[in-house]
Parts: structure tokens; sequence; C-alpha cells
């Protein structure tokens, strides 16, 4: 046999004998607890939400956890109660408890079955503003609703550059909303109503966290994309009747099933901004990794993501779930429209505001939280 030939051979032996097939070890009949929960900076009511995993095989939806014993205590020993609410909720009193920045956080979780939970501690980093958020113009994919179909448009990529001269930048994590203001008349019995209408779009479902990718340096942030805007001056929104007078003497607008075209006023971009821990910034880049994964031989399984809660009477026990520590800082900003001569779209930072729904309208005065 020639010397080429029986080198092909035995290399080919060696890929095929590494080959071994990965089986999750996964007990589908396992009680698992599920946690789900945050704190921040802001004085508001924290929920914690509890649940058991259904079985593996099993079609059913989770069973919520109920008559457990769930608190929050800090680094200096105070114990703060949270009560239970409804659907395996339970919920802080907004006045007895908010997280400081600079402190740790750990959680308690007793079940009515004598099992004792307990969180890795969590340290509350502080909250941070961008120093500059901007658009660029931009081509993306994106599908057709109606046939599936990839096909590019063009739009607004919104940026943020941030710098500390003094500290290094901790990671962070972004969520964002996009409101489309609309407006149009209506005569109703003689009488010309105005109609102050919004509709919300929020950001695709993906981890957007930072990764330093266009900074070598940790302590400065420079163009992360936080949101794409698709050009376009028009919504389909929805159509409203007038409804019965208000007690500040709007009218209270009813849906209908009507969606029709209408001129934008304005769009407004909500962001918020969550200032991560170290442990809270490696539980998102997993999750975040196995969102873009494609399949490849290398690209992370689904049980290999890991949370911070353990279960201290049984230590073999499983837990699902993530207790989150995160400063946060909410900033709004209207996006203009783009101008044909130079590619520039307009940014402008106004008050954090946003509707109490994601879509609505409202009928003869305008809403507080109607940009102007």
């Amino acid at each position: 046999m020639r010397p080429k030939t029986l080198t092909i051979i035995i290399c080919y032996g060696l890929m095929v004998s590494c080959y071994k097939p990965y089986t999750a070890d996964i007990d589908s009949y396992e009680k698992i607890l599920v946690v789900e929960g945050m704190i921040t900076n802001e004085v508001a009511t924290y929920k914690i939400h509890l649940s058991y995993a259904t079985p593996f095989y099993n079609n059913n939806t989770r069973q919520d956890v109920n008559s457990a014993n769930v608190f929050v205590m800090d680094d200096l020993g105070n114990n703060y109660p949270f009560s239970e609410s409804l659907n395996g909720y339970y919920l802080s009193d907004s006045l007895q408890f908010t997280g400081h920045p600079g402190s740790t956080y750990t959680l308690y979780i007793e079940t009515d079955d004598g099992e004792i939970y307990i969180s890795d501690p969590q340290f509350l980093k502080p909250a941070y503003y961008p120093d500059t958020v901007y658009a660029g113009a931009e081509y993306q994919e994106t599908f057709s609703r109606f046939n599936t179909s990839i096909f590019i448009i063009r739009g607004a990529n919104i940026f943020i550059d941030m710098k500390s001269l003094k500290d290094t930048l901790p990671h962070f994590r972004f969520t964002s909303s996009l409101v489309k203001e609309y407006f149009y008349r209506e005569d109703s019995l003689g009488h010309l109503n105005f109609f102050y209408c919004w509709q919300t779009v929020f950001e695709i479902p993906e981890i957007n966290i930072t990764h330093n990718k266009f900074s070598s340096d940790s302590s400065a942030i420079n163009k992360h994309a936080v949101y794409f805007i698709p050009d376009g001056t028009s919504v389909f929104g929805m159509f409203y009747n007038q409804g019965p007078r208000q007690p500040d003497l709007s009218y209270k607008a009813l849906s209908t099933v009507w969606l029709l075209p209408f001129d934008i006023v304005h769009r407004i971009l909500y962001l918020n901004q969550y200032s991560l821990n170290n442990e809270t910034y490696l539980y998102y880049k997993s999750i975040y990794e196995q969102y873009t994964s494609e399949g490849k031989l290398f690209d992370p399984i689904a049980v290999q993501l890991t949370g911070n809660i353990h279960c201290t009477t049984n230590p073999g026990k499983h837990v699902f779930g993530f207790f989150e520590a995160s400063s946060v800082s909410r900033s709004a900003y209207i996006i203009g429209f783009r101008y044909s001569w130079n590619d520039l779209y307009d940014v402008k930072r106004i008050p954090y505001n946003p509707p109490p729904e994601p879509d609505g309208c409202r009928i003869f005065i305008k809403p507080p939280y109607w940009v102007k």
C-alpha cells in the first residue's frame, strides 16, 4: 500500500474514532425549581417568580410555587421580606426596600416542602447613562411578514458612546422599545375630535450586552448598537372610535378591527441600560451565545446554562434560574427622519415618560406623555 494512501486511511480512522454523540443527563421526572427575579437601584416593587419546571416530555405549562418564604438579605444583615401575590409571584415593599449601589444582596427561598434555596451574593454596581447617542444610516436584512422571504431595508442604527475618566466601566445590558406617535381628526356628530395615538415596537428577543468590540480600553465603549429603526414615515396604526368622556374631559378611545396607514408624528426610543456585575454578565453572555449559535460543532448547548441559585438542604438537587442585582438608567430620544440630501438622522434627548400601555389613543386632549 502506498504511504500516501495509508496516511489518508489512518487520518480518517482517527476522525471516526474521536466522534462521540452527546446525550444530556436529564431526569425528565425531577421536580426542578425555576427562579426569576431582579432588584435594581429604583424605588419600585421588585418581583420574584417561582415555578416548577414541567417534565421534559410534558406539554403542560409549568406549575407556580405557592406558600414559599422569600426574602432578600444585604451584606449588613438587613432582611427584606417578599409577600406572596398571584401566579407564583412574590413582591417587595417599595417603601421598605430599595437596592443601593455598592451593597451586596442574597436571595433566600424556603418552599413548603422544607427545601431551602440560596443565591450567590450579588453586588449592585452603580448606574451609568450614555454619553452620546447618535444614528448612522445602514442596510439590514429582514424577513417579510407575508412570504417569509429575506429582503434588505434601510434605516437608522442607533449607537451609544461612553467613557469614564476615573473608573473602568462595567459591562451593560440594554433593552429598548420604539414608540410611533400618530395623529388624525374625525368628525363625530358635528364635533371635530383630535386623536393622539401611539404604537409600540419592542426589540427582537435577543440579549444586547456590551463586549467592548470597538474599544481596547475597558473604560470606554464606542459605537455600541442598541436599536435599528427602519426608514419609513408612515405606520399601520389602529383606528379608534370615540368612547365615553373621562374625568380629565378627554374621551376614551375604543379600538376597532381596522389598521390604517397614518403619518408618523414622532419616533421615540426608550432605552434602559443595566449595569452588570461579572457573574450576571457571564450569565447573559451564555444566553447570547446560545441565541446566536448556528448549529456548528462547538456551539454551546442549552444544558450548559448555569444559574446562581443552589439548594442547601439537598446540594445535588437541580435549580434553574438567576437572581439579578443590576442598577438601571432610563433615557428617551426622539429619532428624526433621514434628510435625503445628507443621510443624517436627528437624535434629541427628551424626558423619560413612556405611555402606560404599549398601544393606545387619547381623544380631544393630548396625554401627558405625548411628545410636544
